[in-house]
């Protein structure tokens, strides 16, 4: 059981008031429902705003661990208040992060230390406090270290617990079933849903899978729109159930999640558009089928931009449908109204606008290219970028909560005749391994293998210049203590390293740039990039300065992103050089990052997600500050994928 003891608190909204509980019941209400991007930030926001109150650390560990940022939550609860190590929550937080250390440990030796100091801790927090949230994880951690019988022992008892807190609520025992011999009627028994699932999991370690499923059903009736914490619960049952030599699937059927879809579709015909491809005759039908097909999948997050025409027909079905919405714009708001919503003239913008206000939450990718003014306007290329970090996005969401994706697109089936339509992105999918369902504007529903022709055909665009590329920067901290006498051994030295690793990654950069402290990175390629930045943190965490002569306190840290920038002839070096935004991206993120790590941009990540980097997890960090004037951006942490 993986989510906290008291996340069953009422969701309500999600702007917290001016009081410390307020906080609180935001956040349990966010990492609940899997909103850990606002969880993480809310949680922040109230520790610098009341210090330490009630559970808004633990919460805010509780978040951060299941993103997979366990280094970042083991910070956030090891600067709690002296003494709090022996509180249950936070005794239970520990033993969550090991346990996931657990998970994703490639070394047997480190996974077997791991598991084993989760069971310490979870047994710790049982003794001390004798409740079933530490007593069913003890369980779980128990039968993954392999005491199985330990495991049935311990599952045994907090079934009883659980009897006993029902009792104190007057509830009857229904649901001890073969436990106790009895089967009162399946409407009665309590109403707690942490309750009703740490039961069924004790169940399940016990073998009675056919009373766990009718538990987990009826927590499940209780959770509902908390996918965060029915995943959880899934995900363990699963992993119990291979403990035993079971099919790890044969509870599945206990939980109904929703599932995913990006989209992408035309934009309604201009006025004087000289040949018709979807009118606003054809709004209706097309409009019938988005929402039949969302139906079908069971959406409940969705992306998309919001252009006129499909984009907007898509969200506003989407909300229709109770679903949660998440727009990616290539350009900032008002370009972007310019570019894509007001040629389409009648109450488009209207729409917009109605959308804009009813998202989850809008990611806006555009940096400019070479100075560029934010609302000139989104070019192939750029288009191309949004699509890509909206379908990763879209994949980051998926895979945190165990979902389904579906690419979905509203395209009337011709080739692709530039980049960033909608054509290019079906395209872009299918390279991609993802199979889109495709709606025509005159309404016809089609699966994949009918557009595997059709979409497969050239891609070009108007600026060959302009590519995405993905960008390192690599700064060598404490350079400072680094003697005048010393450069050269140090650059010797440096530069010797790099180059070895360089030698070994998958794909060679396209360029290199600068000499001393920071030394920036150019790569056509996510892997090599995200390898370097890995890579170089461990190679400078084995003292490689010492044997050098070098101060030892020397270390590493990278920033990585990735975006559109134009890259140039230069006559005057002999080589090409990038112009663009994106280009000074990595060196605004670098100071946020401690020695020895790897952080990098939201929009890396996405990239990352939806070209399914193997070997490479990115870590949610939250919002942290850069050196650009006011602002915060979304970071990760990357990682090796164990």
């Amino acid at each position: 059981m993986e989510a906290a003891t008291t996340a069953q608190q009422d969701a309500g909204g999600l702007v917290p008031g001016q009081e410390p509980r307020e906080y609180e019941r935001v956040v349990r209400a966010a990492v609940s429902a899997g909103q850990l991007l606002t969880a993480i930030e809310v949680a922040r926001e109230g520790l610098e705003r009341f210090g330490e109150t009630g559970g808004l650390r633990q919460q805010l560990a509780l978040a951060l661990v299941q993103t997979g940022a366990l280094a970042a939550a083991r910070e956030v609860l090891a600067a709690g208040r002296p003494g709090e190590i022996h509180d249950e929550e936070t005794l239970c937080l520990l033993g969550r992060v090991h346990k996931e250390m657990w998970r994703r440990a490639a070394d047997p030796r480190e996974a077997d230390a791991a598991i084993q100091r989760a069971c310490e801790l979870y047994g710790e927090a049982f003794d001390r406090h004798e409740s079933y949230y530490p007593g069913i994880n003890l369980a779980f951690t128990l039968a993954a270290a392999g005491r199985r019988a330990q495991a049935r022992q311990c599952a045994r008892k907090v079934a009883r617990q659980c009897a006993a807190a029902a009792r104190r609520e007057g509830r009857p025992e229904n649901w001890l079933s073969r436990l106790t011999g009895g089967r009162p009627p399946a409407d009665a028994g309590p109403r707690d849903g942490w309750l009703l699932a740490t039961l069924a999991e004790a169940l399940v370690h016990l073998g009675e899978e056919e009373d766990a499923a009718r538990h987990y059903r009826a927590a499940a009736g209780l959770f509902a729109g908390r996918w965060r914490d029915l995943a959880s619960m899934r995900r363990q049952a699963r992993e119990i159930l291979r403990f035993a030599g079971r099919p790890a699937d044969v509870l599945d059927d206990c939980f109904e999640f929703p599932s995913v879809a990006v989209f992408s579709g035309h934009m309604i015909d201009a006025p004087g558009r000289p040949r018709p491809r979807f009118t606003t005759a054809m709004e209706a039908g097309v409009r019938r089928s988005l929402l039949a097909q969302l139906r079908a999948w069971r959406v409940g997050f969705g992306y998309a931009s919001g252009a006129s025409g499909g984009d907007i027909l898509f969200g506003e079905c989407l909300l229709e449908l109770g679903a949660r919405l998440h727009l990616v714009l290539p350009l900032p708001v008002q370009g972007f109204k310019r570019q894509s919503v007001l040629p389409a003239g009648g109450d488009w913008e209207r729409r917009f606008d109605a959308l804009l206000a009813r998202a989850e939450d809008t990611v806006i990718v555009h940096g400019g290219v070479g100075g560029a003014a934010p609302d000139a306007g989104a070019g192939p290329c750029e288009l191309v970028y949004a699509n890509r970090v909206m379908t990763g996005l879209a994949a980051l969401q998926t895979r945190a909560l165990d979902l389904e994706l579906h690419p979905l697109a509203l395209w009337d089936g011709e080739p692709a005749r530039e980049r960033g339509g909608t054509a290019s992105v079906v395209a872009d999918w299918r390279a991609r391994g993802l199979a889109p369902t495709v709606i025509a504007p005159a309404g016809e529903t089609r699966g994949a293998e009918a557009t595997a022709i059709a979409a497969a055909g050239p891609v070009s665009g108007p600026n060959p210049g302009q590519e995405i590329e993905v960008l390192v920067a690599l700064e060598v901290i404490q350079f400072r203590r680094v003697p005048e006498r010393q450069w050269a051994d140090f650059h010797g030295s440096l530069r010797a390293g790099l180059a070895g690793l360089v030698a070994r990654l998958p794909a060679p950069p396209v360029a290199v740039e600068g000499v001393g402290a920071l030394v920036c990175f150019r790569f056509e390629s996510l892997a090599a990039a995200a390898e370097l930045a890995l890579a170089a943190g461990e190679w400078a965490a084995g003292k490689p300065w010492v044997a050098a002569g070098l101060p030892a306190e020397l270390g590493l840290r990278a920033a990585v992103h990735a975006g559109p920038v134009l890259s140039l002839a230069d006559p005057l070096l002999g080589r090409t050089a990038a112009l663009g935004a994106h280009v000074q991206r990595p060196q605004q993120i670098l100071p946020a990052v401690p020695t020895g790590e790897a952080y990098a941009s939201r929009e890396f990540a996405a990239l990352c997600g939806a070209e399914r980097i193997p070997g490479v997890a990115c870590e949610f960090l939250g919002r942290r500050p850069t050196t650009q004037m006011f602002e915060e951006a979304i970071l990760y942490r990357l990682s090796r994928d164990r």
